[in-house]
């Protein structure tokens, strides 16, 4: 399969006049995007294609797509391929919400978005003056040709490889430009009949991931957990510090606070998904197995503070993290539906009564059980009764769903909540 994986750079003090280029080309990008997806929705240009065989069944008119694109020349001061990956970005973001029942709102882009570039609009040279890595990026009045500045990795993997790229993402944010630049390399990843080590992470808010390895014998090997401790502080001083300079109405200042608890979090989930696929990665043929948790804000109503934590945690950030991170160490990904993983019991698969937050016991052999890693546990023998009874195929992150196999060995309870102690071995 093909990994992709994304090389970040800085546009290092562009002069006035190639900054003004860039943005424009930035704003007239986005306009050109708002205009493809108002067009999509108004001219009704798109069908829905039943196939078995096909998961995209959402398709378009290519005549009335091609009218939007004329008609996008026109309006907007833009390279043909910048409008054409416009085009390409719209039509992403219409499927994604019209395939997403949850999501009420629209596309529709207030700020500004990554422009996507390829090798039409965009190529690099090394230089042997100061800066050692330009850019010659094209924009809506010529092109321009800009200094890059990153890490060494970075550099060194771009030099090398100047004309390997898949595409590019010019980004504008808070004054200054960045390149994004994106490589895709062929990876093989483990197929299901040769897993030996199976790696579930369990996500939480008190621990924000649990992991235990099982091997096929449903042997627990390791477990870890990743207290989510310091992060909910951290994010209560955060909300009361926003209280605060709401009421003195510093709409400025708010923003700021936002921006850095986003990126506080968003440094922690890269923390913790690189130590879970490091620990994937210790054992050969391995395979993460997480819960596939969308819509899983939907079915939650406890209290006004437990929902405020559940609603403000980027569980699907962290798992896109460790996805994308696992696929480059060629380790494979799969996802379970996440139903009732903490209520069965390990040894006999007896009914769990949860005593706390932390603590599970089971009702029939009276065992205990830390939640968390109870849930980790049963992720894994989850997947376990989903291959026994070749449920989904070897694609490198198949979507489960809310399938239950078939056949489980186990006590009643057990036997209805999916689970096998082992894999069966035929």
């Amino acid at each position: 399969m093909k990994s992709i994986k994304t090389y970040k750079f800085k546009i290092k003090e562009p002069n006035q006049g190639k900054a003004y280029k860039m943005n424009q080309t930035v704003r007239q990008y986005r306009r050109c995007v708002n205009f493809y997806l108002h067009r999509i929705q108004e001219n009704s240009v798109w069908h829905i294609k039943e196939k078995e065989d096909d998961e995209d069944k959402i398709k378009f008119y290519k005549e009335d797509i091609k009218e939007i694109y004329n008609k996008s020349r026109e309006l907007f001061d833009l390279p043909a391929a910048l409008v054409q990956t416009a085009r390409d970005f719209a039509k992403e973001q219409f499927k994604s919400w019209k395939n997403n029942e949850d999501n009420r709102w629209y596309p529709h882009f207030d700020s500004f978005v990554a422009v996507r570039y390829d090798k039409r609009v965009l190529s690099f040279k090394q230089s042997d003056g100061h800066f050692k890595l330009w850019a010659n990026i094209a924009t809506n009045n010529g092109r321009v040709k800009v200094p890059l500045t990153s890490c060494e990795g970075y550099m060194s993997t771009l030099k090398k490889n100047m004309d390997g790229f898949q595409s590019a993402h010019l980004i504008f944010r808070d004054g200054k430009f960045y390149l994004n630049v994106i490589f895709e390399e062929e990876k093989e990843i483990t197929k299901e009949d040769k897993f030996e080590h199976f790696v579930g992470v369990d996500m939480g808010i008190k621990n924000i991931a649990t992991v235990v390895v099982q091997d096929r014998e449903g042997n627990v090997l390791e477990s870890e957990l990743f207290s989510g401790g310091k992060l909910q502080e951290k994010r209560r001083r955060f909300r009361e510090l926003r209280k605060g300079l709401g009421k003195k109405k510093l709409w400025g200042k708010l923003k700021e606070t936002r921006d850095r608890e986003s990126n506080y979090i968003e440094d922690m989930n890269h923390k913790i998904s690189r130590k879970v696929v490091d620990i994937a990665d210790k054992y050969d043929n391995s395979v993460i197995v997480m819960e596939k948790l969308d819509g899983i804000r939907d079915n939650t109503n406890n209290s006004k503070q437990h929902n405020w934590k559940l609603h403000n945690w980027p569980f699907g950030q962290l798992q896109e993290f460790i996805t994308y991170k696992a696929h480059n160490s060629s380790i494979a990904v799969r996802r379970v539906h996440p139903a009732y993983t903490s209520q069965v019991c390990r040894d006999c698969l007896g009914k769990i009564e949860r005593v706390s937050q932390a603590r599970a016991v089971c009702q029939s052999c009276k065992k205990e059980y830390n939640a968390d890693w109870l849930g980790a546990s049963n992720i894994v023998r989850r997947l376990f009764g989903y291959m026994s009874d070749d449920l989904g195929g070897s694609d490198y992150c198949p979507e489960h769903g809310s399938q239950e196999p078939k056949g489980v060995t186990g006590s009643a309870f057990g036997l209805t909540k999916g689970f096998v102690a082992q894999l069966r071995v035929s």
